[in-house]
């Protein structure tokens, strides 16, 4: 089956705007750099070097996961299996008979030492005693991914509730490919479901989209040791392109906490729960402020995740 990366990639890219131009590959940047120059402006980057102190880096492989941690239970596209039986089947995968994507393992407590989050994704206010938990009842914040050749994510989306999204490549390489802002009358954007495009992978999935052609996109591939910071609101889809593990989680601070609410706010609207929603958005709205305060004298900075409050 062509995948929609596949589809993407058969149509011609912008000469004008390549790849490089709009999302750079840096090292050796400090916080307030990347902030400046990343984070406030929105702007996508690969970090190359933000995984410098990661234990995980160089111990995690398909095989070590399939020794140590082989019996825990995963789901993939609603079928139950064991970790090891997705990794054998992505071990033989190839990139024309992939093995079952995305397989994701919410991160096991022993784990998270292997994984601290770095200083450019911090703060995270997600974990803050204050922030209510009940808008978070569908997210993993935190996820491993497992991929083989071939693997495709399948459908194009940007990271629920408006949160900026890390994906941080322990082993393996992945391709993404990212839309620029603003193209949503281009991506079949899903009515229900305003984070989705309800265009999927399909043989004629050209033909069945044909807005996607005129999409400006930029394909990147993202290496082991480096972290790809997407900014809330990135339309993405993602390949992978050999055995690869991926690390991805997100980020909820002050620059993206109004269109946090606005998502948070409207998810309760969708659910009916219009009373709940009213008094969410007057309760965010004012918690912002808060927060800043609390930040600035270190608050929301935990470089252990902080998941053991969920």
């Amino acid at each position: 089956m062509i995948g929609e990366n596949a589809a993407l990639a058969s149509l011609p890219t912008s000469e004008a705007s390549p790849a490089g131009a709009w999302i750079e590959r840096v090292a050796g940047i400090g916080v307030g750099e990347f902030v400046a120059r990343y984070r406030l402006p929105r702007r996508p980057v690969i970090l190359t070097d933000a995984l410098r102190d990661w234990p995980a880096v160089g111990r995690y492989t398909h095989a070590w996961f399939r020794r140590e941690h082989g019996d825990l239970p995963v789901k993939v596209r609603g079928r139950d299996y064991r970790l090891a039986e997705i990794i054998d089947q992505q071990i033989a995968s190839t990139a024309e008979r992939p093995g079952p994507y995305p397989c994701t393992l919410a991160a096991c407590t022993e784990l998270l030492p292997d994984i601290p989050r770095f200083a450019y994704a911090l703060p995270n206010r997600h974990t803050h005693p204050l922030v209510p938990k009940f808008p978070f009842e569908w997210v993993n914040h935190l996820e491993i991914f497992f991929g083989g050749p071939g693997g495709e994510f399948p459908r194009i989306h940007w990271d629920y509730l408006r949160m900026h999204a890390w994906i941080a490549q322990v082993c393996g390489a992945k391709e993404f490919t990212l839309f620029e802002p603003g193209q949503e009358h281009l991506l079949y954007v899903d009515p229900a479901k305003p984070w989705l495009s309800l265009a999927e992978p399909s043989p004629d999935a050209a033909e069945r989209f044909p807005l996607l052609h005129q999409a400006r996109r930029h394909t990147v591939t993202v290496r082991a040791g480096e972290a790809l910071f997407l900014p809330c609101g990135t339309w993405h889809t993602a390949r992978c392109l050999d055995l690869n593990i991926t690390v991805a989680f997100d980020q909820l601070e002050s620059s993206n906490w109004a269109g946090f609410v606005r998502e948070a706010v409207a998810a309760e609207r969708r659910s009916g729960r219009r009373g709940r929603a009213l008094w969410l958005g007057a309760y965010l709205r004012a918690l912002g402020p808060v927060l800043e305060v609390c930040e600035r004298f270190g608050a929301n900075r935990r470089a252990d995740w902080g998941l053991r409050q969920r």
